[in-house]
């Protein structure tokens, strides 16, 4: 099993130093359009890749349902690898009305909404415990499963469950992605991307042809 380290930013940058510090691992792979990677050229077992992270994802052969995707890029990357890898997928609105049933809501445009357990910044190394890091407030449920009953009319949800991997560094099994689109079949959808606390929601529609773009 390999690391994808997608987008090489802040947050990519301190998943690859955990990832290497904690675990022996044969392979890490560093995906990023436009980051200087140079400097990981010469590191044991890091590979390093200069293109999108969703292209790489959907034309490299050589990786497998078992490796472990780290989404570190500026955008919801689950709702991107559908809307490139299916013809049949576009954006979607997602209604104002959703704002109400989310914690902490941040509309991030007409189709994204990222959303909360927090109204702090929640520290880059939270262990993803029973109880808040910060607070001590316990966590009744995972919003991944309060989401998994959200209400959108219209609409189904798509939960893409994001696990923890290591304090502050989560991810899911590239094998996730590939279920997912078997999962869309014509219709509106809202897939949502979550952890135990954090959650980024795309609305989608699928087309029973596919959409010009």
């Amino acid at each position: 099993m390999r690391y994808i380290i997608a987008g090489y930013g802040k947050f990519g940058k301190i998943a690859l130093e955990r990832l290497r510090a904690f675990y022996s691992v044969p392979s890490i792979v560093v995906v990023d359009p436009t980051a200087d990677l140079s400097e990981l050229v010469q590191l044991p077992n890091v590979i390093v890749v200069q293109a999108d992270a969703v292209k790489f994802l959907i034309e490299q052969h050589d990786i497998v349902s078992d490796d472990m995707v780290i989404p570190m890029v500026p955008f919801h990357l689950a709702a991107s690898y559908a809307l490139n890898k299916l013809s049949r997928v576009r954006e979607a609105l997602l209604p104002e009305s959703i704002m109400r049933s989310l914690p902490n809501p941040i509309r991030i445009n007409e189709c994204t909404i990222s959303c909360s357990r927090a109204n702090f910044l929640c520290p880059d190394d939270c262990p993803e415990s029973d109880r808040c890091s910060v607070t001590g407030e316990l966590r009744d449920m995972p919003l991944y499963e309060e989401l998994e009953s959200l209400q959108i009319e219209g609409a189904a949800t798509i939960i893409q469950r994001s696990i923890q991997i290591l304090p502050g560094v989560g991810g899911y099994r590239l094998g996730e992605l590939i279920r997912l689109e078997g999962l869309l079949q014509p219709g509106m959808y809202a897939i949502a991307t979550s952890c135990k606390c954090h959650a980024i929601l795309t609305g989608i529609f699928v087309a029973k042809d596919p959409i010009e773009r």
